[in-house]
């Protein structure tokens, strides 16, 4: 059975190579242009990998996150942002993500993540910095 991933990048020359790596290691994806459309993805399938940038229209990475944390914890080790932001910053909020990469990124460094990401054991358990999230 072939992995399955949701990129969500609003760019779309971004998601288009997202999704020419995701076909060069044999997967299916889902593509989603803002964080609603990801929230959307998200309840309706299951997915190995999530790619997801942080500035988004409508709902952004960072509250995607934020509802994974509150409703789906563990998705949150499948999460590899790829973003043009302080990844330090992000990995500080977001600790228990997969992977933290820059734009723009390698190739070859975000396959690496990916192929990690697939063979990672075990949930993860979500720590998220409290000064973000409401109660």
């Amino acid at each position: 059975m072939r992995s399955r991933a949701l990129i969500v990048e609003d760019e779309a020359i971004a998601r288009g190579l997202l999704g020419q790596l995701l076909e060069s290691l044999d997967f299916a994806f889902d593509l989603a242009a803002d964080g609603e459309e990801a929230l959307r993805c998200l309840d309706d399938h299951e997915y190995d990998v999530i790619l997801l940038d942080i500035v988004l229209p409508k709902v952004s990475g960072i509250e995607v996150m934020e509802s994974l944390h509150r409703h789906r914890p563990r998705l949150l080790g499948k999460v590899i942002v790829v973003t043009g932001l302080d990844i330090r910053e992000i990995r500080s909020l977001f600790p228990t993500v997969h992977e933290t990469l820059s734009k723009p990124v390698l190739p070859g460094r975000l396959r690496e993540a990916v192929r990690s990401c697939i063979t990672q054991r075990g949930p993860a358990v979500a720590v998220v910095d409290e000064r973000i999230t409401p109660d």
